[in-house]
Order: structure tokens, then sequence, then C-alpha cells
């Protein structure tokens, strides 16, 4: 029979091998992730590339980028993700790999998303607070690289990459504008209708009451998560996912090589947490009256079947724009993820518009 000293110490080293597995739980779960590097024919890593995960002080806060590009002397791109929550690395990756052949391709994980999910405060963090935290990074990579930056932003995060070029064109070589979010009022109550109408001729009176009884746009943040529901839906019967597919797989965009387990998780914590309080933010946003002007080169890419980031709204706002450079170029069948839809045809026209702000600027 044991002693009850025996006992004791039988029961804390129980206590210390469940501790131990719990810390190595916690280690796998945080595990280091990184960015593959790019290598020859031979096996070797490509002289002149740059392939690296980086935690970078973004106006005193810790956040995530990645840096890649098979020359790094090529020109850098800056690409700002949709949103606002969203992480566009994996997609990025697995759709427009091309892009690293021909530029020295930035990822930026915004405040409170993925690998910098505890940089934002959902409560308090603003628009403008994303917009300073990219203008800070965009002049890191101007000084780091000797050149300025090239800066693309799809959804969301065009509303961010438009606001940093308007107020710092010193920092940027041409902006990208990747379905151009313009007025949250207007297209977001298109939206609706659009889906209302959808949803009552395909029969889904679901969808019918459950829009019924949250009503139009917009909403405040209390009940921001109407926001998620019609996104959602506008996702999934929009006129190019109905009739023509093509959409980018998700789990690309929750498990890319660059994250964690942590890093994935938090990338789905943000998103549901960042669209119902920081959306409803955007709604005094009309860029028509904020940015009526640019300095520096503009080129919309849009799809026609857009129905998240509203065409007609883009056009009117690209006619009015000033701009020394504009030119719009539409993916007619495309629907809001059009980078991610028509991917070749994507990457072949950012390169020559890239080409002509070398040769003419």
């Amino acid at each position: 029979m044991k002693s009850l000293k025996e006992k004791r110490v039988q029961g804390g080293a129980k206590r210390d091998f469940v501790r131990a597995l719990g810390v190595v739980g916690l280690l796998v779960l945080a595990g280091c992730a990184g960015t593959p590097e790019f290598r020859d024919e031979q096996g070797d890593v490509v002289e002149g590339s740059i392939a690296s995960l980086e935690r970078l002080q973004i106006r005193g806060r810790d956040q995530g980028v990645v840096i890649r590009g098979r020359d790094a002397q090529a020109p850098v791109l800056l690409w700002l993700a949709g949103g606002p929550g969203g992480s566009e690395i994996g997609w990025v990756r697995t759709y427009l790999g091309e892009l690293e052949e021909h530029f020295v391709v930035v990822h930026w994980d915004q405040p409170g998303v993925g690998m910098s999910y505890g940089a934002a405060d959902y409560v308090e963090i603003s628009v403008q607070d994303y917009v300073d935290d990219l203008i800070d990074l965009s002049a890191q990579l101007k000084q780091r690289f000797g050149r300025k930056v090239y800066v693309a932003g799809h959804s969301y995060g065009s509303v961010l990459g438009l606001l940093a070029s308007s107020q710092r064109p010193d920092l940027f070589a041409a902006y990208f504008a990747v379905a151009q979010h313009v007025n949250s009022l207007e297209n977001d109550l298109i939206g609706y209708q659009y889906l209302m109408g959808r949803a009552q001729s395909l029969g889904k009176t679901e969808i019918v009451k459950r829009l019924e009884d949250q009503g139009p746009p917009p909403y405040s943040e209390q009940n921001g998560d109407n926001y998620i529901y019609l996104f959602q839906k506008l996702h999934v019967y929009s006129p190019r996912n109905a009739d023509t597919g093509g959409e980018p797989d998700f789990w690309s965009m929750v498990f890319p090589d660059e994250y964690n387990l942590v890093d994935s998780i938090n990338l789905i914590r943000g998103l549901l947490k960042a669209v119902p309080q920081v959306y409803p933010r955007l709604v005094p946003y009309d860029m028509e009256e904020m940015v009526p002007e640019l300095e520096i080169p503009v080129f919309f890419f849009h799809g026609g079947l857009d129905m998240t980031c509203v065409q007609d709204i883009a056009y009117r706002y690209f006619e009015g724009l000033e701009a020394p450079h504009k030119e719009f170029i539409w993916y007619e069948d495309a629907g809001h993820n059009i980078c991610y839809q028509e991917p070749q045809r994507f990457v072949r026209d950012l390169v020559e518009r890239v080409q002509w702000v070398g040769q003419h600027l």
C-alpha cells in the first residue's frame, strides 16, 4: 500500500505531465510559420530573391507583414485585402502567384486580423486609424526599398488605398482600385434591393423574411451583424456566383503557409468582429466628396457583375475623378472577386499598367 507521501509525489508528477502537455499544445497551436523561399531547378535559393515573414512596429503596434518577390529590385506592390477584418495572403499566393515574378509583393495583416490580431481594439479603432497605419507601413517600405510603392486595394482595401493615396501621394507611384468601394449608403441599398428581388424570384422565403425583418441598410454597430448576413448572401446569389462560379477557395484564405493555427483562428475572429463593428463606420464616407482628385495615376479594375461594390457607382466616380492619368478596365463577366476569377488576365493587365507608369512618369 502506497504511503501518503508517495501518493502526493505521484499526483504532483501527473499534474506536471498535464501541464507539460498543455505547454506543448500551445506551442503547436502557436508554432512557427514561415513563407517558402524561391528556389531554382537545382533546389538552391534564388539569388537576389526575397521571402520574408516579419513583425513590424506600425505606429507603435506589432503587426504581421509578408514580403515576397523573385527579384528584390522589382517594383514594390502593396496588396490591401478586403474586409474589414480580411486577409488575402493565401488567395494572392494561390491565384496570383505570378505577381511575385514581376513585383516585390507585400501583404499586410491589418490591425485586428490574423498575425495582427492583438493590434486593434474594435471598440475604438476608426477607418482613419487603418489609413494612418497604412501610411506608416508605406513610408517604411519606401525607405527600405528606396522607391515609391504601387498600392492595390481590393474591396474594403480600396477605401484605405484611395484615402492613403490622397493624403500621402509622395509615397506612391500609382494606385490600383480593385472593386473600388465608393459609397456605403447607396451601394449597400442597391445590394439589398438586388438580393431581395433575387430571393423572391428563387422562392427563398427564409431570406426574404430575414431581409424584411432587418430592413434595408444602413445598420448601426448595435445591429451590425446584419451586414454579415447581407454580404454573405450577396456572395452566394450574385450573378457571377449564381451563374458562372469561379470563386476563390475559402480554406486557402484561412490556412496559408504563413499562418500558424492561432493566426488562422484570429483571421476568423477578426472578420466576425470587424464587419459588424467597423463597417458601419464607413457610412459617412463618400469618396466622390472626400477624394475628388488624385495626384498619382489611378487604374480601376471592376467586374461588370459586381453587386458588392456596384460597378455603376464605381464608374460614375471614375468619370468625375481628376488624376494625371486614369483608366477603367472592365471585366464584363466577373463579379466582386475579379482578380481571383480571372487571375491570368488580371496579372497581365496589372503588369502592363506598371510598365506604362514606369515609361511615362
